[in-house]
């Protein structure tokens, strides 16, 4: 495990960045309530996410967990998942006017830096594309990610990690050094069950202390601590 201070921003070949919580927050209900909408589709009754553990999941995942959580056979449900995350999509994008996304704190600073060197970047995220992307959007982060790592067709992060990480070594070769950047105790399992270095950063809503128990590769407490001091050259 690095300390912060031994850690240069860079020395990977790529990084791969989870969105919610870790380069943006959302301070609007658009997500949550395209879930209940199609979940009550799904179910024929209402249903919200109550019980349900969000914070790491994927969106494929969160549906699959609500649905069995409210008794629903899985037989019944699960033929329809396509139909249901195309209707999540459709409805964030519906509502995308709505969207309240905020970069936290040096998230464009650091993905700056980064794209002035020579690491690849990318996203890992429990999000579906069009939702991912439309936050971003929101956010007003740039689109320069060249590896995308969203969960479309994934139930299990883990599973959405390692196919990014294929993209990234069919780009960046296959003996490159990839690192995974989220907020979450899934994220830093994610990363290790692929035998990833991660940075867990506490910008979500688990502290460092919570962080630390998952023995991440490093644990910040905001983005701004990767970057290096002012007098330092941009890429040294």
């Amino acid at each position: 495990m690095f300390a912060p201070t031994e850690y240069r921003l860079g020395r990977h070949d790529v990084y791969l960045f989870d969105i919610d919580g870790t380069l943006l927050n959302c301070a609007d209900a658009v997500h949550y309530f395209a879930f209940c909408d199609t979940l009550s589709a799904v179910a024929g009754r209402p249903m919200n996410l109550d019980g349900v553990v969000a914070h790491g999941n994927t969106d494929t995942g969160i549906l699959c967990d609500a649905l069995r959580a409210a008794g629903l056979p899985e037989e019944e449900w699960r033929p329809r998942l396509p139909e249901a995350c195309q209707a999540l999509s459709a409805y964030v994008a519906a509502h995308k006017g709505e969207l309240r996304a905020a970069a936290l704190p040096s998230a464009a600073r650091v993905l700056a830096y980064l794209q002035a060197g020579p690491a690849l970047l990318g996203v890992a995220t429990g999000n579906l594309a069009a939702i991912g992307r439309l936050k971003l959007a929101s956010a007003g982060l740039p689109s320069i990610f060249q590896i995308e790592g969203f969960s479309d067709g994934f139930e299990v992060r883990s599973d959405m990690v390692a196919s990014a990480l294929a993209k990234a070594r069919t780009l960046a070769g296959t003996e490159s050094s990839v690192c995974v950047v989220g907020d979450t105790p899934a994220d830093i399992q994610a990363a290790q069950r692929n035998g990833l270095d991660v940075i867990a950063v506490a910008t979500g809503v688990y502290s460092r202390e919570e962080l630390l128990t998952h023995e991440p590769t490093l644990c910040v407490c905001s983005l701004t601590e990767l970057l290096p001091a002012e007098s330092e050259p941009l890429r040294a």
